[in-house]
């Protein structure tokens, strides 16, 4: 049996680990030690094999181009043309493009799910297996630059075309996100027995492993983009120090560029209590990782746009109560185990934040409830149901 993985959203970036390269490594890694027959290939980009690599991936790669001649990425909108010139190459050089029993596109983007067309085209046997996290928000509701978020609206729809009339299994989130793409695939006219709903996770055992550290900070914040919230971060803390002076924040993981953030933080007088941590080569090791999250006290994720929330799972492994908006797909995944007030409550938010802080009682109570409810999220568990569910898809014992 050979599966090839095809992965090509990182485009020539390999420093910034996000989710869907982090499930696929979770769940891939398992299946090869579970399932020694099998063989697993990766159809990547350079980005993507560096990433996995540090991550520990092992799997043969083969690259697809996501750009002529540069080896980095000059600015973040190079991405759409690494994504374009990635489907192209699979689409022009068809020969090229590795031959599997089944392709699982590890995200909806078309710099994926062009490749697993074409595989599928050569060869009709094969079988399609897509992922995919979220839908996108309308570009007139989503914070960013509005025509990129046009653009990326528009492409996914597209994918979703693709999934339904050519994919023979769509694995999508079991949460609320995921309730959003079932509903639209469904308008496009899926069959309901063509979906799976697949469920993320964290590495609990691993966690557990990294030392108990001093805590050096109150709060930290794990991926800073615009659909993040990177735009709250200010108010929110500014509300924050008007409750209690002095309280610390650390941004850290995945970020965009941050000169308009760090002038606003300046222009705001928070510099003394916002701390920009940033990994030497733009990557840290699992444990370094979860070291520097382990070091605060809470996690702050007012983010605006989620297809899951690994960061706030992690942070329940680790003991640390989180302040969150009140986003669905929060609700539906961790109900109340977490502090939430709704969108644009910047006072609400920093109250839950100092609230917590401040009563022992409470923090060690939230603490105990979320380390209690996300072990059903581990990942050992996770990647055996859905092995169980590959092998019904591809009719193996």
């Amino acid at each position: 049996m050979k599966i090839v993985w095809i992965m090509n959203g990182c485009g020539l970036v390999n420093n910034a680990i996000t989710g869907g390269p982090l499930r696929f490594h979770e769940v891939s890694s398992r299946w090869a030690k579970a399932q020694t027959d099998f063989t697993h290939v990766l159809l990547t980009t350079s980005g993507g094999e560096g990433m996995l690599r540090k991550m520990g991936c092992v799997f043969p790669a083969q690259h697809l181009p996501a750009s002529i001649l540069l080896k980095k990425e000059p600015f973040k909108a190079f991405r759409f043309w690494s994504y374009c010139l990635s489907a192209s190459y699979a689409w022009l050089f068809s020969s090229r493009l590795p031959r599997a029993d089944v392709a699982i596109t590890v995200s909806d983007y078309f710099c994926d799910i062009v490749p697993a067309l074409v595989m599928k085209r050569i060869n009709k046997k094969m079988k399609w297996i897509a992922w995919s996290y979220h839908k996108e928000t309308h570009p007139a509701k989503r914070p960013g630059n509005r025509l990129m978020n046009e653009i990326t609206w528009r492409m996914q729809e597209w994918s979703f075309k693709q999934m339904v009339r050519h994919a023979d299994s769509i694995w999508i989130s079991d949460s609320f996100a995921g309730d959003d793409i079932t509903t639209r695939l469904f308008e496009l006219g899926v069959e309901k027995n063509r979906i799976y709903r697949k469920k993320n996770g964290v590495d609990i055992d691993f966690i557990n492993n990294v030392p108990i550290v001093e805590k050096k900070v109150d709060a930290v914040m794990i991926g800073v983009r615009p659909n993040k919230g990177m735009a709250d971060i200010v108010p929110i803390w500014k509300e924050v120090q008007k409750r209690r002076p002095g309280t610390t924040l650390r941004l850290t993981g995945g970020m965009v560029p941050l000169e308009r953030l760090c002038a606003e933080i300046k222009q705001a007088g928070l510099a003394d209590v916002i701390e920009i941590v940033r990994p030497e080569g733009g990557y840290s090791p699992p444990a370094e990782y979860y070291r520097r999250i382990k070091e605060a006290r809470v996690l702050f994720t007012p983010s605006r746009e989620e297809g899951w929330g690994i960061a706030v799972c992690e942070a329940l492994a680790m003991g640390m109560p989180v302040a969150a908006y009140n986003l669905p797909v929060f609700q539906s995944l961790f109900a109340d185990t977490f502090l939430a007030v709704e969108l644009d409550d910047y006072s609400g938010f920093a109250n839950n934040i100092c609230r917590v802080l401040d009563n022992g009682e409470l923090y060690n109570q939230m603490a105990e409830q979320g380390k209690k409810f996300v072990t059903r999220y581990d990942w050992n568990s996770i990647a055996v149901q859905e092995l169980n569910k590959f092998k019904q898809i591809m009719e193996l014992p």
